[in-house]
């Protein structure tokens, strides 16, 4: 990587932000895409534990705080294990598998 002499920066925004108006296009770096990627499926994991946790407590009533604490601690993979054995289990430890 070149770092660009710090004189030279107020011209290549000025540059970069004519470009992008021309072009309509916004400009996001690497690690912009990279945190929006992460945080998107951060996103998607917190989501599938809020309709998870939603679903436990309609079919078994009250959720003990340590299984609502498993749930919102869990990966995503875990997570759909446990929302499709929701549909068979009969009890809130065969949801988890225990």
């Amino acid at each position: 990587m070149i770092a660009l002499p710090k004189a030279l920066e107020p011209d290549y925004m000025r540059a970069l932000e004519a470009l992008e108006q021309e072009h309509a296009m916004t400009y996001i770096t690497t690690p912009e895409r990279v945190g929006l990627r992460r945080g998107r499926a951060e996103g998607r994991v917190e989501g599938q534990a809020e309709l998870l946790l939603r679903q436990l407590g309609r079919r078994f009533g009250a959720i003990p705080d340590t299984a609502t604490g498993r749930v919102r601690a869990a990966t995503a993979e875990q997570l759909e294990t446990w929302s499709l054995n929701i549909l068979d289990a009969t009890t809130l430890d065969e949801v988890f598998g225990d």
